[in-house]
């Protein structure tokens, strides 16, 4: 692979262990810069994680933190803590939370975390996983900040975009189309009515109180919606299209037959009826 295609500097560190050689990329990674993944798939052993807010505090990014002290750019998120139309009112930890993610700079593991806190109690936490198809280029985030604007722009995988208050975090217009916040009679949060309505296809998955797809979502028939325009939901289980790797830490990835496009499309086809292509 071309590194210098991507225009970033990267560096190649070797780490010695147990007589087993490990192998990481470890890049000065811009999430404000159109770039494609820098791999196909993702083998990331489950680390730390550090968070820290931009200057200009729009968003946060996050990073696995390596024991060499060296980090590696995983996500970007931000929160709607209210109190507006999405999230209605206002609480120490009430909030809809966007979580972008692009962990290891893979294809295979690029997606959207959705978690709404209606509350203060933590089990009425609702997540929802949301993965884009296409997926051409990796995550990204531009701020613009005007006389008449201030505003938060995402490009998904697709390169399509969804355009955030810069200070609020409502989704004004774009690909993405939220309803607000809300609550069953047990106080738990519904899940997060967050749509996909561009020209590809979604997939979705949702757990209350939990990673939608890890090892207790593959344990049970958990399944999950496959979505595009003009076509019907396809249901698949959550158990073909992610694992938990034992041997990475309990890290969950995304099924390896399927890290390419193309793989991806003849799933599409034969289970769906549909592809991410036309």
């Amino acid at each position: 692979m071309n590194f210098k295609n991507i225009g970033k500097k990267i560096l190649l560190v070797t780490l010695l262990s147990s007589n087993t050689i490990f192998a990481k990329i470890i890049t000065d990674f811009d999430e404000t810069k159109i770039q494609p993944p820098i791999t196909d798939s993702n083998e990331e052993t489950l680390q730390g994680t550090i968070c820290k807010t931009r200057n200009h505090l729009r968003w946060d990014y996050c990073a696995t933190k390596y024991q060499n002290g060296e980090e590696q750019t995983k996500s970007f998120k931000f929160s709607n803590y209210g109190e507006n139309k999405i999230v209605p009112k206002k609480g120490i930890t009430i909030s809809r939370e966007f979580e972008f993610m692009f962990e290891g700079l893979a294809r295979s593991d690029m997606g959207l975390l959705v978690w709404d806190m209606p509350d203060e109690v933590e089990s009425h936490g609702h997540l929802k996983l949301m993965m884009f198809f296409p997926r051409l280029i990796l995550p990204a985030i531009r701020y613009v900040s005007n006389a008449s604007e201030d505003i938060v722009i995402v490009t998904l995988p697709t390169k399509e975009e969804v355009i955030f208050n810069g200070k609020t975090k409502e989704i004004l217009s774009g690909v993405l189309v939220e309803g607000t916040m809300k609550q069953n009679k047990d106080g738990s949060a519904i899940n997060p009515e967050v749509l996909y309505t561009g020209t590809g296809v979604s997939i979705e998955a949702d757990r209350l109180n939990d990673y939608p797809v890890g090892l207790s979502a593959q344990n049970k028939d958990n399944l999950a919606t496959i979505r595009k325009k003009g076509f019907n939901d396809c249901k698949i289980p959550v158990k073909n299209l992610w694992y938990t790797d034992d041997t990475k830490g309990g890290n969950v990835f995304f099924n390896k037959k399927y890290v390419t496009d193309t793989e991806m499309d003849k799933l599409l086809k034969l289970k769906c009826h549909f592809s991410m292509f036309n």
